[in-house]
């Protein structure tokens, strides 16, 4: 877990501070980022804030990374590690340099105001999450390569790697589900919407 949260807080810091260097020595760039976000609501239906529809958006959406039939391949022993690592990055980028973004055309208060209320506990859930899947590779991969060499499996260990991947999972999945009741009902309240 450690691991994963030192590879998830350093990229993020690294693209924000990436994004905010960039950003701050091109006044035409963030006019053509704010409106591209902007043409994006033309065709990119996220329901209004303080409706079921947005929760329901916004928590499908995170745990959509993990629990998805598109992305299910997440879960298949070594090969759906690399997309793990991918997700990871991802999204450690995309909350870094939206950050940078939103800091540098909203001011950091907004920022602040729009990204800690839920982020204190969507974050943790992306890391649990992470931490639950990374276990599962480790387990189900060394169960792999031990019927694969013809040595015995140690069934206990994998049993315990199943479990603690199961754990981890349903915990995040409830983290997410109260991160997206508080980014849907309280953060646009502190955002003035």
């Amino acid at each position: 877990m450690a691991a994963i949260s030192a590879a998830f807080f350093g990229t993020m810091i690294i693209t924000g501070i990436v994004a905010y260097l960039v950003l701050a020595t091109s006044s035409v760039l963030i006019g053509g980022l704010q409106s591209w976000a902007q043409s994006t609501a033309s065709y990119v239906a996220i329901p209004p804030p303080y409706t079921a529809g947005l929760y329901q958006f916004i928590f499908l959406n995170n745990i959509g990374h993990f629990w998805n039939p598109i992305r299910i391949w997440v879960w298949i022993p070594f090969v759906g590690a690399f997309q793990l690592g991918y997700e990871l990055l991802f999204n450690a980028v995309l909350i870094g340099a939206v950050a940078s973004f939103v800091s540098m055309t909203k001011g950091p208060i907004y920022t602040i105001a729009g990204l800690v209320p839920h982020g204190v506990i969507e974050i943790p859930a992306f890391i649990l999450e992470f931490t639950g899947l990374a276990r599962w590779h480790v387990s189900t991969t060394r169960a792999l390569y031990a019927k694969l060499s013809g040595q015995p499996i140690d069934r206990p260990l994998l049993r315990q790697g199943v479990k603690d991947t199961i754990t981890l999972s349903l915990l995040s999945v409830a983290l997410f589900a109260v991160a997206a009741y508080i980014e849907t009902f309280i953060t646009p309240h502190f955002l003035g919407r």
